[in-house]
């Protein structure tokens, strides 16, 4: 910046001064213009190299604010701190054994036998036999009139009431009945593994026939010493169609001992 130094030069160098007279007290600031003396520079005006200086620095500062905001310091990353925590051993539980306890054994309590009483067995004694006198025949001997018989009047007999005798459950006129022919039911599927094994026999199965004729329970009787043949002997029954056996022609649920045979050669 400038500075403008502005001089007050006395135009009338040239002229002769003018001899004014100035009291003794008189100050020089309060003479007009045109008397001053012309090397008297205005003191009224601020001094601009020292305003202009103050205003370097602030603009100087304020130069070196902004270049610090706008290029931030660079900043280092920090290397990371690998910390690891060790926590105290944990103390394990001591496991103390649980005994267990026996209970006292109790004082065993032997039962009292009451004795019975011995009754002693009365012996019959036995009646004395009576000798029947024997008659012989009179020889000769004139008739006499026969003795009038005594009959000792017996006591009349009271009839005991008749018992009521619980009725007996009529007995199963018609038993179930089953057939492949007419009931359409399947044959047992003879099992390819016993075939080629040569497993036959004869199966005896127990069925339980209720009254709609299904087979309720298939239970085995007699085996036919072959697992594989009785698994499929029941199987097929339990598919089986039955005509329910029949009680006064109500149908009633029963058992029917059904065979099932397996042969090699049918």
């Amino acid at each position: 910046m400038k500075t403008n130094l502005k001089l007050v030069v006395n135009t009338h160098l040239a002229q002769p001064r003018a001899k004014t007279s100035f009291g003794p007290m008189l100050n020089i600031r309060e003479l007009p213009l045109s008397q001053r003396p012309s090397t008297v520079i205005e003191t009224k005006k601020p001094s601009y190299l020292l305003l202009g200086t103050v205003v370097l620095l602030h603009i100087a500062a304020a130069l070196v604010l902004v270049n610090n905001k706008t290029t931030p310091p660079e900043i280092k990353p920090v290397a990371p701190m690998m910390v690891s925590l060790v926590s105290n051993p944990i103390p394990e539980a001591e496991v103390v054994p649980i005994v267990p306890v026996q209970p006292e054994p109790q004082p065993v309590v032997k039962p009292v036998v009451k004795q019975k009483p011995i009754v002693k067995e009365k012996v019959p004694t036995p009646e004395p036999v009576v000798q029947q006198p024997v008659v012989s025949e009179p020889v000769n001997a004139p008739e006499t009139p026969p003795t009038p018989e005594v009959v000792e009047a017996k006591a009349p007999v009271v009839a005991e009431a008749p018992k009521e005798v619980e009725p007996q459950p009529e007995p199963v006129t018609e038993p179930p009945k089953f057939g492949v022919a007419y009931l359409n039911n399947p044959a047992p599927n003879y099992p390819s593994s016993s075939r080629r094994a040569g497993e036959e026999g004869r199966v005896m199965l127990r069925v339980l026939v209720s009254t709609n004729g299904n087979a309720e329970t298939v239970e085995l009787e007699n085996s036919s010493g072959f697992e594989r043949l009785d698994e499929a002997a029941i199987n097929a029954v339990k598919k089986w169609r039955f005509i329910p056996a029949k009680r006064s022609n109500q149908a009633v649920s029963a058992y029917v001992l059904v065979p099932v045979k397996f042969s090699l050669e049918s």
